[in-house]
């Protein structure tokens, strides 16, 4: 038998590359009629049968394992949709309100399941008009499909983390935690959250350490995404609201809101309508109330930038920085009060499906305070 086909033979016995060595050793005494090598080789030959026979026995006994599993999960049915009773809490009618001038909504036509509102007419005396269909607030403006087109199915939300790089996820999930650590030291007493537009995972990922008493409000002008975003949150859906439409056009009440959550909402909107969005979210937020968010900046990614008009063609680069969003903020009656940088993005990998490799993104998180009414 030829070397390489004799190597090829000593790796389909999984030999690793020292043993081999080792065997050509002895082989080259064997042909010197070595017997204490003959034996030697038996031996190796011999050890690997019995380590291999072993690794069987594991994995016989996994692979039963596997099967109950299988069985297990075979029998399992998914629970019949609770979307049915899914809908707004009575006691958030008082925070329903018209946008355009204040005033206390007539609700008309309503239908009610276990204390929850499922289906009504919202009429303000102004003329403005908003619907719950389905437990769902629809305001006019909002769409089928999100207007945010840079991410495969964004709609479908987890999509927005699985196209990015580990690298780029990692610096997410730091800012997650620090933006977490500071909603957990003032979640005491904090009654409503807001999340969105364009929101991604952060709400899914700690909804749960929100506490009870707390109403998460998510607003999306995505019906297809706040329909997503329902059904990965549905045991949860007792103290969610969900608005679809266009943040300047909701019935929030304002100065109702304790936390405004920024999960790429900012930096989304910049995105798909040239401008930040606290103009339309601080008159929401009550005097106190925090803005926590991340951020990324793209001042050495100007190709990236440049990418980003291909699925957003007017799209202003320029507009693309923190300033924009310290500026809106300020201008607002907010106050920046902590900027932390999480990190940049690592060279030489593609991150994200416009970023140009080699060029570095700064991911960093944010903190404002509302400052006056």
């Amino acid at each position: 038998m030829k070397e390489m086909e004799k190597i090829q033979l000593y790796k389909s016995y999984r030999l690793s590359l020292s043993e081999i060595e080792l065997l050509f050793s002895l082989e080259k005494t064997y042909k010197a009629k070595d017997e204490t090598a003959i034996q030697a080789i038996i031996d190796i030959l011999s050890e690997k049968k019995r380590a291999l026979e072993e690794e069987r026995d594991s994995i016989d006994k996994v692979m039963e394992k596997l099967d109950e599993s299988i069985r297990m999960w075979s029998s399992v049915r998914p629970e019949t949709s609770r979307e049915a009773v899914l809908g707004i809490p009575f006691y958030f009618i008082p925070y329903m309100t018209c946008p355009k001038c204040g005033r206390a909504f007539r609700l008309e036509s309503v239908d009610i399941s276990e204390n929850l509102i499922i289906r009504g007419d919202l009429r303000c005396s102004c003329g403005y008009e908003a619907n719950i269909e389905d437990g769902i607030i629809m305001c006019d403006g909002y769409m089928e499909d999100t207007p945010f087109k840079i991410f495969n199915n964004v709609d479908l939300v987890q999509s927005l983390t699985d196209e990015h790089s580990d690298n780029f996820r990692m610096l997410m999930d730091k800012t997650y935690i620090w933006m977490y650590q500071h909603i957990s030291m003032v979640l005491k007493d904090k009654r409503f959250i807001l999340a969105g537009p364009f929101t991604s995972n952060f709400v899914l990922r700690y909804c749960e350490d929100f506490g009870e008493d707390t109403l998460i409000i998510i607003v999306d002008p995505s019906l297809k995404k706040i329909k997503k975003m329902r059904k990965y949150m549905e045991d949860f859906d007792f103290r969610t609201v969900y608005i679809a439409g266009n943040v300047d056009n909701i019935p929030l009440k304002k100065g109702c809101v304790d936390i405004y959550i920024d999960d790429y909402s900012v930096t989304n909107s910049i995105f798909t309508y040239n401008k930040s969005i606290y103009s339309q979210v601080a008159p929401l937020l009550k005097r106190g109330g925090m803005a926590i968010g991340i951020f990324c900046d793209y001042t050495t990614a100007p190709k990236t930038l440049e990418n980003f008009k291909k699925d957003h063609p007017d799209f202003i680069p320029s507009r693309m920085n923190l300033n924009t969003v310290r500026n809106d903020i300020i201008s607002n009656g907010m106050k920046i009060e902590e900027v932390k940088f999480m990190g940049k993005t690592r060279e030489s990998v593609k991150h994200f499906p416009r970023h140009v490799v080699d060029e570095q993104v700064k991911v960093m998180g944010y903190k404002a305070m509302k400052q006056r009414a």
